[in-house]
């Protein structure tokens, strides 16, 4: 009987939809500035969201820019340093870093090593603005 009982548990648990598990988030960084110190700020609404994948092949530097809104770049792959002309400091990021990057300030950043470097982008600005500024020569 206690077998026959069993079954019967064991034959409705098996006939019951799976249960969905709850997905896991892993938070890779919580900031409350750029990489030079200075508050974060978001543009005023509405804005336009872009993500993009920016590759910079090994061994070379991009040009001098700045950014009026913020930035932010998962570091894919490849290291970076990234060389900040207004303050003068240098810092290298590695696969899994998170760059909040500086807004309103000259830098470049250059791929170090014989690999390229991927990040994945995203800028926040107003409708219809460019968030990169080159430097003139």
């Amino acid at each position: 009987m206690k077998t026959a009982a069993f079954a019967a548990v064991l034959t409705l648990c098996l006939a019951l939809p799976a249960v969905a598990q709850a997905p896991e988030a892993h938070v890779l960084g919580t900031y409350t500035t750029t990489n030079t110190g200075q508050a974060i700020l978001v543009a005023q609404a509405p804005l336009t969201l872009t993500v993009s994948r920016v590759t910079i092949a090994a061994g070379t530097s991009l040009p001098v820019h700045k950014h009026p809104f913020q930035r932010y770049a998962y570091v894919e792959s490849g290291s970076i340093v990234v060389r900040n002309l207004d303050t003068g400091t240098a810092v290298e990021f590695k696969p899994g870093a998170t760059i909040v990057e500086a807004r309103d300030q000259w830098h470049t950043g250059t791929a170090l090593g014989s690999q390229p470097v991927v990040l994945l982008v995203i800028d926040q600005t107003p409708e219809g603005k460019a968030n990169t500024v080159r430097k003139e020569p």
